[in-house]
C-alpha cells in the first residue's frame, strides 16, 4: 500500500514530552523499564521520568484524577503564557494555568474544541529534534521502544487540522475516512480521529515483533487488547494497559 505523503510541518513546535497517567506509579515505573527498556528517574513523589532509545521524552504521572487521559502530548513553545492566551483567544480552553517544575520549565494545559488536553512547555525544546514520520510505507522505522506516533480524538479533522496549523505550523493530510494525519515537521507525528470520543489519546510505541512484545507486557503484569494485528502494507498493530490501566498501543513491522 503506497502511503500518502502528509505535508512537513514547520518543525518550530514539535511535541518533546509525553506524560503517560500512572497512579500505581511503582508498578508501572517496573512495567516501562521491563518491557521497553525505558530507564527510571525519579522526580517526585508523583513524577517519574523514563529515559527511551530516541523520540519525545516520557513522564510518568500519579494521583491523575479520575476522568483524566491516559496520555497528554506537550507542545513546544518559546513562551508558554504566551502561547495559551494565544490558543484561548482561538477557541480553545484552559485546563491548567501556567505552572513551574524545577530544573524543567513552565507547563500549562488546554482543552481543544473537541475536549482533547493537550499540554504546553518550554522545557525540552531544542532546534534538533529529529523528525519521526509514522513507521508506514517507505518511511523510515526508528529506533525499538521509541513511541512513534500518537492517535488524539477530533470531533473535526478538518477544524483539528486547521487550529493546530495556524497555532502550531503543523502539516496536516485527510487519509481514510475518520483520520486526519498530522506532520508537525520535527518529533513525532500522528493522526487526529473522530470515531472514538472516548479513547482521546492514545501513545503508540514501536516493538521488533508486536506479538512477542504482548507476551512480555502479560508477563509484566500488563494486559493485552487482543491478539497482534497485521494490516498488510503498513504495519502490525497491537494494544495494550499497563499496570495503572493507561491504554497504549504498539506498531511493528
Amino acid at each position: 500500500m503506497e502511503m500518502p505523503a502528509v505535508p512537513v510541518g514547520n518543525g518550530a513546535h514539535p511535541i518533546p514530552l509525553i506524560v503517560i497517567s500512572a497512579n500505581t506509579l511503582d508498578a508501572s515505573t517496573a512495567f516501562y523499564t521491563t518491557v521497553f527498556g525505558w530507564r527510571a528517574m525519579p522526580m517526585s513523589a508523583d513524577l517519574t521520568a523514563m529515559a527511551t532509545a530516541s523520540g519525545p521524552n516520557v513522564t510518568l504521572r500519579a494521583n491523575v484524577p479520575a476522568g483524566f487521559p491516559g496520555v497528554v502530548p506537550y507542545i513546544g513553545v518559546p513562551n508558554v503564557r504566551d502561547a495559551l492566551e494565544r490558543v484561548t483567544a482561538a477557541g480553545a480552553a484552559v485546563e491548567r494555568a501556567p505552572w513551574k517544575i524545577p530544573h524543567v520549565g513552565d507547563m500549562a494545559l488546554f482543552r481543544d474544541s473537541s475536549g482533547t488536553i493537550y499540554g504546553l512547555t518550554n522545557g525540552s525544546l531544542t532546534a534538533s529534534i529529529p523528525h519521526i514520520p509514522m513507521p508506514f510505507g517507505d518511511n523510515p522505522r526508528p529506533a525499538v521502544a521509541t513511541i512513534c506516533s500518537l492517535e488524539m480524538y477530533a470531533a473535526s479533522g478538518e477544524t483539528a487540522a486547521q487550529f493546530f496549523g495556524e497555532q502550531f505550523g503543523w502539516g496536516s493530510l485527510a487519509t481514510m475516512a475518520h483520520y486526519m494525519a498530522f506532520d508537525p515537521g520535527a518529533g513525532v507525528c500522528g493522526v487526529f480521529q473522530s470515531h472514538t470520543p472516548a479513547a482521546p489519546a492514545l501513545a503508540y510505541v514501536y516493538v521488533a515483533d508486536v506479538a512477542v512484545s504482548l507476551n512480555a507486557i502479560e508477563a509484566a503484569s500488563g494486559n493485552r487488547m487482543g491478539d497482534a494485528m497485521p494490516m498488510p502494507g503498513m504495519g502490525c498493530f497491537g494494544y495494550f494497559t499497563d499496570p495503572s490501566g493507561t491504554a497504549m498501543g504498539l506498531i511493528g513491522p
